[in-house]
């Protein structure tokens, strides 16, 4: 992409991420501590030359647009946009059209939002609104910090305030902001209520949360948002995380409650890291949201079992997705505003107090139901084995099998049977699947990483291929480090005066995806020796890696020998239990 490169022809990737982290020279590298993972030691390196950064601990790594957008929580075209910006490079519009309706609504949203804040302020009418606002202990700071506002009890001023900025009704409608009864004929959707702004991560208003304020009008509902729009998605959107997502990310935990006076008081009292869900139920957009600062997230939902058994959906969907998830308890009847109201110190302390979602659920199931009557049992299993179920963790999940096995006395192979079942049903019974799978959790195995090593190794200190290119076990190694080898070793039995930067160009224009993987080896290797060493030092580094492989080859052996033999014992297959037998002992011999 033409604009990704003129970006980073124009920019440092040492200087990008110094803006974030603390780097420290090493050689003509940078490194630091990872701050996407925690570490005593550095681990983090960044190649201004290569124009990557890696981290040897975690095993991440990229450019200056995958930092940016893992430190920022954004997308690829956000970390786009401010890259373009601080580069000074103009960027082309995916779509020119699309992108400037969209830019259009937002500033319509934003001048309305600017409109309902001065009615709340300065109007008349806007008393009712303030005195609300006095009443709940929102002060002033509040309502400037999360702009809140009034919409007038009238049919068209918000509808003839966004004309006069220069908006069509088809754009007003557009953004939500107004209904219409028959066609052409439009009115205000919001009327008399308090407004709350919804803003995206970037701080731009998208939508509006609006709460009736005279008694009289309750029949039209309590609360209503702002409808489905190409700028507001209620089920990827989370309150005020545009203000919370810094603290989230520095408290290693996202709050998630129901309204947005729970979160505005939260913030109020000092407790920032606190988001609001619009409902009990998350949903897989929303979790990702999260994602992207953290993994541990605590709930806090109405203290009653409704509200507890609303919110298992979103449940199953953050512990799928492997989220550390912890349930804030309540004192009947309060909520988390309510509370801070009483006490500011009791709602830290709930905080403080939250307990594990399945600790959580294993309690209430047994307050609920009693476990010694087989009925009851019943009830427990059916509903602890679906979260147990979502479980990424095999121990984590044993753990809890063990334990509702304990609880309810039955046998733990009958539960394990029973979760089988219900998830073979799951898979024949055709139906709408969840957009968003749980992504597998990610290891590296030690082969792989000493295949790197040595690849690096060679590519940087050539006189060492031959004893690499020989001795490398590639059946240990992922397909994409053997297709580099291979490329390597075709390339070098062409022309023995191996050269490094030729090497590079060459299966950059047949193989451009394998460029960064050879870059990450060579960083690997350059961390270690930041001034040339001597040729003693890299043959003995060689063999050493190279022994260290050796000695992986014999245990993936030796494991798949002991696999087959345990099947062939199983089937009394005696002839192959015997070749196998053999075949266990040349490979230890060859190992002796």
């Amino acid at each position: 992409m033409q604009d990704t490169e003129e970006i980073k022809s124009r920019l440092n990737v040492a200087d990008v991420l110094s803006e974030y982290i603390q780097l420290t020279p090493a050689g003509a590298n940078f490194k630091a501590k990872c701050p996407f993972h925690n570490e005593k030691t550095p681990s983090f390196y960044v190649s201004p030359e290569k124009q990557i950064w890696h981290c040897f601990g975690c095993g991440i790594g990229g450019d200056i647009f995958t930092f940016v957008q893992k430190m920022e929580g954004i997308e690829f075209r956000e970390a786009l946009k401010i890259l373009a910006d601080k580069a000074g490079v103009k960027l082309a519009s995916r779509n020119p059209d699309q992108e400037a309706k969209r830019n259009r609504l937002i500033e319509l949203c934003n001048w309305a939002s600017r409109f309902y804040h001065q009615a709340l302020l300065r109007s008349r009418e806007g008393k009712i609104g303030r005195d609300y606002l006095a009443s709940r202990e929102i002060g002033d700071r509040a309502i400037e910090n999360f702009f809140l506002g009034y919409s007038p009890d009238s049919w068209n001023l918000t509808l003839n305030f966004l004309r006069k900025k220069g908006f069509n009704e088809a754009e007003i409608f557009a953004a939500g902001m107004v209904s219409q009864k028959t066609p052409g004929r439009f009115y205000d959707r919001f009327r008399g209520r308090l407004m709350f702004p919804l803003r995206n991560v970037h701080g731009q208003t998208i939508g509006f949360g609006a709460r009736v304020l005279n008694a009289k009008k309750d029949f039209l509902g309590k609360y209503i948002n702002s409808p489905q729009t190409i700028i507001y998605d209620k089920s990827s959107f989370l309150y005020a995380l545009d203000q919370a997502k810094i603290q989230i990310k520095e408290e290693k935990l996202c709050i998630a409650v129901e309204g947005y006076l729970d979160v505005i008081s939260s913030h109020q009292a000092g407790i920032t890291n606190v988001v609001g869900v619009s409902g009990t139920a998350l949903t897989m957009g929303q979790l990702n949201l999260i994602k992207r600062y953290g993994t541990n997230l605590a709930l806090c939902f109405d203290a009653d079992e409704a509200g507890f058994s609303a919110g298992r959906r979103g449940l199953e969907n953050a512990i799928a997705v492997g989220m550390a998830v912890r349930m804030i308890i309540l004192p009947q009847g309060d909520d988390p505003d309510s509370l801070i109201r009483k006490d500011k110190k009791a709602w830290a302390e709930a905080i403080s107090k939250a307990v594990g979602v399945l600790e959580f659920y294993f309690d209430l199931a047994c307050r609920r139901h009693d476990p010694a009557n087989l009925a009851d049992k019943k009830i427990i299993a059916a509903e602890l084995l679906p979260l147990i179920q979502k479980i990424p963790d095999q121990i984590e999940q044993a753990y809890y099998l063990q334990k509702l096995s304990s609880l309810i006395n039955i046998p733990e192979a009958s539960l394990r049977e029973a979760m089988q079942n219900t998830e073979d049903e799951k898979n024949y019974n055709p139906g709408p699947q969840a957009q968003d799978q749980p992504a597998p959790p990610l290891s590296v195995p030690p082969a792989e990483i000493l295949g790197r090593r040595l690849l690096g190794l060679g590519l940087q200190y050539p006189e060492n291929l031959p004893v690499i290119l020989k001795n490398s076990p590639l059946s240990l190694f992922s397909q994409e480090l053997q297709d580099i080898y291979n490329f390597l070793q075709k390339y070098y039995n062409q022309d023995r005066n191996f050269d490094l930067s030729r090497f590079k160009r060459k299966i950059k224009t047949i193989y451009p995806h394998y460029a960064a993987p050879i870059e990450v080896a060579i960083l690997d290797v350059e961390k270690d020796f930041e001034e040339k060493p001597e040729d003693e030092t890299i043959a003995r580094e060689t063999e050493v890696v190279l022994e260290r492989l050796r000695e992986e080859h014999y245990h993936v052996e030796l494991a798949k020998i002991e696999l087959e033999m345990q099947r062939a014992e199983k089937t009394g297959q005696k002839d192959i239990l015997q070749i196998l037998t053999e075949k266990l002992q040349s490979l230890t011999q060859n190992r002796l």
